[in-house]
């Protein structure tokens, strides 16, 4: 008992410890992922606006709703006109959501060795040191240190807790002498369906958790006596899966077309450019960079043509070398063969044929307690004359790990020093470059922030969202020539930019200055022009029409004219069904005496199509009738006079 206490201890300090060691990190800031779907925060007020917020995301295809709920409780804790809100809850929340799922892992390692190993005094040590090695890994930061990653941590801890509920099956069926009994089966239905659905709904890798499954089957519990009842069934059902998930990426793959919306590198360039980012991945897991650790990878160097990367070619060959060797060698050396093919299978949806950007530190959340695990248990299998020796040499990488850690929590506690690290080790990404131009600017240091944006557009000619803050800053410095430069190059841009979607909100920064007097090389009708001219860029998800229509109509009500913004509400109508746009347009109607046309929008063209969850149309339908009814009462109202 006392040995039992000794064990919850050491194990609740490590959990302690992770936090602690996280904790700088929670002066950390917000970045380009957070701002859309947190800012929503914001508009929450009571029931209705909770469940448009919690069934409105639209990061991934299934919404995502389970991460939304948890978002919720941070609802007050989000920046308004009348607080400045507490970011670091946040962070709070991630890092202390990390260290719940190093205990997961502990979990799920223990029986893991419990099942391969037999029941063995060193399980306990195994589990232990394979959740301290996995916690400590300087790459995770990016999952607990990015506001909006908590969705990453959210499935990650649904996909541990139904493994480890899974696996605790196969320990009480393995228990029981029958061959055929249904023991655990209960705990392992649930931890394979119920909690793949609520990772699914967390994040969509979620779908994952029977592959890892999968892997466990067919590598360390091959073996395992006791658990072979039903086990062709449980192999035959995770395989469906893997099956399934794989038709999807072949469909995905040949609807593509080779053509990525939004991408400068095609399908082709990405599948070919993944081996070498997946053992990069590897390396830096294990061979820590702090100042790699970082959230802008928008620049990462695609390969495009195989002949001209000896790097390239290096890594596919390494890749299916491996991967090969995984499958073939499973039964000989299943450690090998569970490391690699875990590995290989948490990457399965972000790293292969899906429209995603190429690099995220985050995508090795899961997929780094399969090479963590079997790294522990190759240090377990030392002889024991080397025992002592492993041990120390263990605790010395080990504490090498901490010390980099820390030094990467602290490096991103300090948000102005981190975007200057980052803007230098990240050069030519245009996220990098607009982060530390903003917060030199926020610091009264408007030269230093249109100095950092004319060396970007240096490195980066052709970067739309990248001239468009250099045509910002040097209208702002008063750089005339500059200002015209980057103004004829952003006309060109408009014709051929692939992904220009965070162009709208500058210029509509750039009318302001051109309102206050501050900006004087530039005219209202040149802005006009630029956001006409982007308006004809090819509609995609990357491209969308409604942010530039809005800089229209803005500058429209700002020259009172009124027939000209209505105009503009139908074109951002037709372009984007949305609710605010159908009550501003009526509001201009009725505003214009234009009675029978706002009469004939409200029965002819709103709620036609109401969104498929019954919540969100629900809520719209009511929204779409206090309209109507506002009509109705108008007329009523000038038909009276």
């Amino acid at each position: 008992m006392k040995k039992n206490y000794h064990h919850y201890a050491l194990l609740l300090s490590l959990f302690i410890f992770i936090i602690i060691i996280y904790l700088p990190g929670i002066n950390g800031a917000l970045y380009y992922d957070d701002i859309r779907p947190l800012s929503a925060l914001s508009k929450v007020s009571d029931v209705n606006s909770a469940l448009v917020y919690l069934f409105s995301e639209t990061s991934g295809p299934l919404g995502r709703s389970v991460s939304m709920l948890t978002f919720l409780f941070n609802a007050a804790d989000w920046p308004t006109a009348s607080s400045t809100g507490d970011i670091s809850a946040f962070f709070l929340f991630n890092i202390i959501l990390h260290a719940i799922n190093g205990v997961l892992v502990f979990g799920l390692t223990y029986f893991i060795a419990l099942l391969y190993r037999g029941r063995q005094g060193s399980n306990y040590w195994l589990a232990l040191a394979t959740s301290a090695l996995w916690l400590v890994l300087p790459i995770h930061v990016s999952s607990s240190l990015i506001a909006i990653q908590r969705m990453t941590g959210l499935s990650a801890l649904f996909v541990f807790a139904g493994l480890l509920l899974y696996l605790y099956g196969l320990h009480k069926q393995s228990l029981n002498i029958k061959i055929k009994n249904n023991d655990g089966l209960k705990l392992q239905i649930t931890g394979l369906f119920i909690f793949t659905l609520l990772a699914m709904f967390s994040k969509e890798n979620g779908i994952l958790l029977p592959i890892f499954v999968l892997v466990l089957e067919l590598t360390l519990l091959n073996t395992v006596k006791g658990i072979d009842h039903r086990r062709k069934l449980r192999v035959y059902a995770c395989a469906l899966g893997l099956l399934i998930i794989l038709i999807y990426l072949a469909y995905s793959s040949f609807n593509h077309n080779s053509i990525l919306q939004g991408r400068d590198f095609t399908l082709l360039e990405r599948v070919i450019t993944q081996p070498k980012i997946l053992l990069e991945y590897i390396s830096l897991a294990f061979i820590p960079d702090i100042t790699a650790f970082n959230p802008y990878h928008d620049n990462y160097p695609h390969v495009k043509n195989l002949l001209d990367s000896n790097n390239a070619i290096v890594s596919i060959v390494l890749f299916f070398t491996t991967l090969i060797s995984a499958i073939t060698l499973r039964h000989r050396y299943p450690l090998f063969s569970f490391a690699v093919l875990w590995f290989i299978s948490a990457h399965l949806l972000e790293s292969s044929v899906i429209n995603l950007e190429l690099y995220f530190e985050h995508r090795n959340y899961v997929a780094l307690f399969g090479p963590c695990l079997a790294l522990v248990f190759v240090f377990m299998k030392i002889p024991k004359h080397y025992k002592k020796l492993s041990v120390v040499l263990f605790s010395i990488y080990w504490l090498y790990l901490v010390f980099n850690l820390s030094m990467t929590t602290q490096l991103w506690g300090d948000p102005f020093n981190a975007s200057r690290a980052w803007f230098i080790e990240q050069k030519g990404s245009q996220r990098a470059a607009a982060d530390l131009a903003y917060k030199y600017f926020n610091r009264q240091e408007p030269k230093s922030a249109w100095q950092v944006i004319e060396k970007q557009v240096e490195d980066c000619t052709d970067c739309i969202h990248s001239r468009a803050q250099a045509l910002l800053f040097s209208c702002f410095a008063k750089e005339d020539k500059r200002t015209n430069v980057h103004y004829q190059k952003l006309l060109t841009l408009a014709h051929t930019a692939r992904k220009a979607n965070a162009v709208a909100p500058i210029l509509a920064q750039v009318h302001k200055l051109i309102n206050d007097k501050v900006c004087t090389s530039l005219t209202v009708e040149d802005v006009k022009k630029l956001n006409t001219e982007l308006l004809h860029l090819p509609d995609s998800a990357y491209n969308k029409k409604s942010p530039y229509i809005q800089n229209l109509y803005s500058i429209a009500l700002n020259e009172r004219n009124r027939e000209e913004a209505i105009r503009l509400l139908y074109l951002a109508w037709n372009d984007q069904q949305d609710q605010l746009i159908a009550n501003e347009l009526v509001a201009m109607l009725l505003a214009a005496k234009r009675y029978d046309e706002a009469n004939d929008f409200v029965n002819n063209r709103i709620c036609k199509t109401l969104p498929l969850n019954p919540i969100l149309a629900n809520i719209e339908l009511q929204q779409c009738l206090v309209l109507f009814e506002r009509v109705t009462n108008t007329l009523k109202s000038n038909l009276k006079h």
